[in-house]
């Protein structure tokens, strides 16, 4: 049954609608009467009604006032106003608040018994489509966090994959802790994940945060900071632990990434934690780990390393095998220099970029069969290592075997490799699938190395270059006034109408719907 109240200050219409309309009988229950906005409010408060017919003109608190209250306190209800001819004014305001309809007095008790059936069907409508929504979003998150880790976060927009999940991050920095029960019990439902968000709430009620699904037994948090609030995402953490501890299980393990000033890079934060999550086997199970923990502390000497670590990253990433060489060598001295790096330490280390080392490696071999790599046996030789030494030369010996399948593969130089990839942009922009993994695939280079290339021939990046073709494409077609905006978003290469408004705006300075009136 579906619960109606009804508020109007005449107690004749009001009893009239209450008791002329065979409400029973059409699936509906009255849950309540009242006479002005106030009292009003205390029973939608309470009974959470999926309909409200109103009088739009009472006193003490209007209908209006009481429709703006209702938005915050019962947001799915649905509104009907009554109102006389002499207050039609007041039809514009409703209509701000979305009101689901208006109606004039005197109503027919028919008309307002359909008007009544509909607004319960929209509200069924939009409940099942929300359930759908909050049962798929666990799989939804969990796939984005997968993906995250499969590809890094300079290949996944992080910012859009988060709009498209509906999540919002106040910043201005920004940090993830990831908690995961190592030994995966099988709890019931959501059991693990309340507890966590229950936590973390109360924990710090002005550090907003949000829990997400990573893997099996393991769960994101993503919490919003302020600069000086940095030391409060350890604190949050270690309190965590401790009390997930208590409540559910001794073999809990917790690791937290750093804290970033850009929301996209968040992703990087995250993968901060899956490095450290992912040596717990070395760190040891059953306690928190921050990724600052697994290499460095915090002295001149060591903010240095930290420096030509992130230095010899990004020259893998750039697909640089030479640079990435001088990278290692810097990097090489300066952990001697240093002299008191743990051998744990440096089998982190190891284990880091060798797994960034084998991608790039398996991206230029991946359609040579006979030549193979076998990364299990460089694994198991890490785990062995007992000096600096061995290490690097490890590392060195992967970025040789990197480079020599860098340049057997390449058979033409890197301008016709972009002007490849722009051909083929050109032709498949239309594509919303359509990414810059892709193109590098279709033109058989890795993703950074073609990146890097677009930045050093063209000035620009794939990103950039993208949007503008798929741009053009749209404001020809609007301009041209004869198709829907959903049918151009298709056509410019988007699966998504609410994602292309936004990027249409960011472009153009318009809607797309202002866009083709303008200059149709």
């Amino acid at each position: 049954m579906h619960k109606v109240i009804v508020v109007e200050d005449d107690r004749i219409i009001r009893r009239g609608i209450c008791q002329a309309i065979p409400w029973g009988e059409h699936g509906f229950v009255i849950a309540g009467e009242a006479g002005d906005g106030e009292v009003a409010l205390e029973l939608i408060e309470k009974e959470q009604p999926q309909v409200v017919i109103s009088d739009i003109n009472m006193p003490f608190m209007s209908g209006l006032e009481m429709a703006k209250q209702i938005k915050e306190r019962s947001p799915e209800t649905r509104i009907i106003f009554l109102t006389g001819y002499e207050d039609f004014k007041y039809a514009q305001e409703a209509l701000k608040l979305r009101a689901f309809d208006y109606l004039l007095k005197p109503v027919d008790s028919e008309y307002l018994l359909k008007k009544a059936k509909e607004a319960a069907a929209d509200w069924e409508k939009e409940s099942v489509k929300e359930k759908r929504i909050i049962e798929s979003l666990p799989l939804l998150q969990q796939k984005f966090f997968q993906k995250l880790s499969r590809e890094g976060d300079y290949r996944v927009d992080v910012e859009n994959e988060l709009l498209a999940l509906d999540v919002e991050m106040e910043g201005p920095f920004y940090a993830v802790i990831l908690v995961k029960n190592t030994i995966e019990l099988e709890l019931e439902g959501n059991f693990f994940k309340d507890k966590i968000t229950s936590f973390t709430s109360s924990f710090f009620i002005d550090l907003p945060c949000l829990v997400m699904n990573a893997e099996v037994g393991e769960y994101v948090i993503l919490l919003s900071l302020e600069k000086d609030q940095d030391s409060r995402k350890g604190e949050l953490a270690e309190a965590l632990f401790n009390y997930l501890s208590i409540e559910i299980d001794d073999n809990i393990t917790i690791t937290h990434g750093r804290a970033y000033p850009n929301r996209f890079e968040v992703g990087k934060s995250f993968l901060e934690a899956r490095v450290a999550m992912d040596m717990r086997h070395i760190m040891g199970t059953g306690r928190v780990i921050s990724l600052d923990e697994t290499v460095s502390k915090c002295n001149q000497k060591e903010e240095h390393i930290q420096d030509l670590e992130m230095k010899f990253e990004n020259q893998i990433k750039s697909g640089l095998p030479e640079k990435a060489n001088e990278a290692l060598v810097e990097l090489s001295t300066a952990i001697i220099d240093r002299k008191t790096v743990p051998l744990a330490d440096l089998k982190v280390l190891g284990l880091k970029f060798s797994t960034m080392l084998f991608f790039e490696i398996e991206k230029w071999k991946k359609e040579d069969s006979t030549d193979r790599f076998n990364s299990s046996d460089v694994y198991k030789d890490i785990m062995a290592l007992s000096s600096l030494t061995e290490m690097t030369e490890m590392l060195h010996s992967l970025i040789e075997e990197w480079s020599s399948a860098m340049y057997k593969k390449k058979e033409n130089n890197y301008y016709s490799h972009v002007d490849q990839a722009i051909k083929y942009m050109q032709e498949n922009f239309h594509d919303s699938s359509l990414t810059l993994q892709k193109v590098a695939e279709f033109i058989h280079v890795s993703t950074p190395y073609l990146s890097n290339l677009f930045k050093i021939e063209k000035g620009f990046n794939f990103g950039d270059f993208l949007l503008e073709l798929r741009m053009k494409k749209a404001m020809e077609l609007l301009g041209e006034g004869n198709m829907k905006t959903y049918e151009v978003c298709e056509q410019a290469g988007y699966s998504n109408p609410q994602y292309f408004g936004i990027c249409f705006k960011k472009y153009t300075g318009f809607t797309p719907a202002e866009f083709k009136k303008k200059f149709k």
